[in-house]
């Protein structure tokens, strides 16, 4: 399912989030950094769930956003978990059982499970596409830095993007330009000025940094500049949680504590 915004739509100030990973008490510390900038669109790329201890309380919040995509972690809730490690799989099932309390009613879980279904895996706003993979393969491929040795790949990811791709899934935020570079945010002083040149924009995760910064991550775009941002959250909180949560692998909250 694809979403195509009309042209002509005039783009407004917005933010782009990605990766939430079922961590409430980062994604209310980011909305609550969202609207003290007077922003109140949302684009939300995808992995809603998984790893996290608050399934439930994310897609209540995503439903109320602007669009959100699917990510791998929504297909492997209701597909199936291919390419997915024990822990990460482990999640995935413990999720399912939350989504089916039998304490909760069933009209509540079955909107659940049907925004999850909704979900297309990509919007395309003029030249602007938003994805959670890769333009290729779009909840599953990772696009990382050291790719930027893998020509080929580099090449035909930009052949499919018309001007702006904004990603997430790697939970490393940077910029990738079509000449085989990558830009890590403090390199461009949080601000990447949009020109006529194409860039894939990674936004970072919410939910699980990997960049050795556990401060959620998000950017803004306005149309011409697109800004990265940090907030911290209460990480600990989270890693009570998941660490309460007995079917959840410990290390999904250990790595939080150090953004890896």
């Amino acid at each position: 399912m694809i979403f195509r915004i009309p042209p002509e739509t005039t783009l407004g100030q917005r933010a782009i989030i990605s990766d939430i990973h079922a961590n409430i008490d980062a994604l209310e510390a980011v909305l609550k950094d969202i609207a003290s900038k007077g922003i109140t669109e949302i684009y939300c790329l995808g992995d809603v769930i998984g790893y996290g201890p608050n399934p439930r309380e994310c897609i209540l919040q995503a439903r109320h956003f602007a669009d959100c995509i699917r990510g791998n972690h929504e297909d492997a809730l209701l597909f199936i978990a291919a390419d997915f490690n024990m822990e990460a799989a482990r999640s995935i099932e413990w999720t399912r059982k939350q989504l089916n309390q039998k304490d909760r009613p069933k009209d509540e879980n079955h909107s659940l499970w049907n925004f999850l279904g909704d979900l297309g895996d990509r919007v395309v706003e003029d030249r602007v596409l938003y994805i959670h993979g890769s333009p290729r393969v779009p909840t599953r491929e990772y696009v990382r830095p050291a790719d930027c040795h893998d020509h080929e790949k580099i090449d035909e990811i930009f052949s499919m993007i018309d001007h702006l791709c904004f990603v997430g899934h790697t939970h490393e935020p940077g910029v990738f330009t079509p000449d085989h570079k990558f830009f890590f945010p403090k390199q461009l002083a949080n601000t990447w000025k949009v020109t006529e040149q194409k860039a894939l924009i990674n936004v970072g995760s919410v939910g699980q940094p990997r960049d050795r910064d556990p401060r959620a991550c998000y950017v803004t775009f306005d149309g011409e500049v697109i800004r990265y941002h940090r907030v911290p959250y209460d990480v600990e909180s989270t890693m009570k949680k998941i660490l309460a949560a007995k079917e959840l692998p410990e290390y999904h909250a250990l790595r939080l504590k150090d953004g890896r």
